[in-house]
């Protein structure tokens, strides 16, 4: 009696059936996966930018009112970086000195202190009628200028609510909402050599003057929610100021080079130097 023919065909099958998922069907897998996990963190990227969207429009706004600020009331303007507490605020400024070269938001009281110090001691030698009858603080301007050191003119204070119309008296204050990431990567000014960042020395501080004629300094400033050492396009906003017309401008992204938009002149012609060393 002949024994049944085995059927190959079915065994086979069922060998393969038990060996799990092909090769393929692993990689489609994995593919999935792989988008719904791209899809999770765009989406939770849109949750978080939108904190960095608003701090930056919102610091745009400011910068556009201090620009109007300052030719409707006749007087200088600025607005004042902390880039240590990540905050900012409109000053009116009053007096005609003009702004100096890598000029600190905050005087240096020791330099100024050792100047007026000279200053007194080349006094002395002076004849008596120099100084007689001379009103104490420009008594001290003098000593000042005597001595090598100059107290500015200048004087900038916080703008009040008669200038920014808030009815709650807070002035122009404002803070970046670090709780969620957002702060300044670093600025760019035209009286300043260097960019300012929070490691800058003596305090990361700067100021972006508006002039009441319509004109600004040029400058860049620069918002991220990522890191500050590798800003991206995708977690950086920039700010710029142009100096002729005073016009802010917000770029979604890190500019490819920032002497793109502060080494050009008027005309539109890249400078090799900054137009007020000229």
């Amino acid at each position: 009696m002949r024994a049944a023919p085995k059927h190959h065909g079915a065994s086979s099958a069922a060998l393969r059936g038990g060996r799990g998922m092909t090769l393929l069907e692993m990689m489609i897998v994995l593919a999935i996966i792989a988008s719904g996990f791209v899809l999770v963190r765009l989406g939770f990227r849109t949750l978080t930018k939108a904190d960095l969207v608003e701090s930056a429009t919102e610091l745009t706004a400011v910068m556009k009112r201090t620009s109007q600020l300052a030719v409707e009331y006749g007087e200088m303007h600025r607005v004042v970086f902390d880039l240590e507490k990540n905050g900012y605020i409109v000053e009116v400024c009053h007096g005609a000195q003009p702004l100096k070269r890598n000029e600190l938001v905050k005087p240096d009281e020791e330099a100024a202190k050792r100047g007026l110090d000279k200053g007194k001691e080349k006094l002395i030698g002076l004849p008596p009628d120099t100084s007689t009858n001379a009103d104490p603080e420009d008594a001290t301007k003098r000593a000042l200028a005597i001595g090598g050191a100059h107290l500015a003119d200048r004087q900038c204070a916080p703008a009040t609510d008669s200038f920014t119309g808030d009815s709650e008296g807070k002035g122009w204050a404002r803070a970046l909402p670090t709780s969620k990431g957002v702060r300044f990567r670093e600025i760019w000014v035209q009286h300043r050599d260097e960019k300012v960042t929070k490691t800058t020395k003596p305090i990361p501080q700067v100021a972006i003057y508006f002039y009441p004629n319509g004109t600004a300094e040029k400058a860049v400033i620069e918002l991220t929610d990522g890191d500050v050492e590798r800003a991206t396009d995708g977690d950086t906003y920039s700010v710029l100021v142009f100096g002729l017309t005073g016009h802010i401008d917000l770029v979604d992204g890190v500019l490819r080079d920032v002497n793109d938009h502060m080494l050009k002149n008027a005309m539109g012609d890249k400078e090799a130097r900054h137009e007020d060393e000229k």
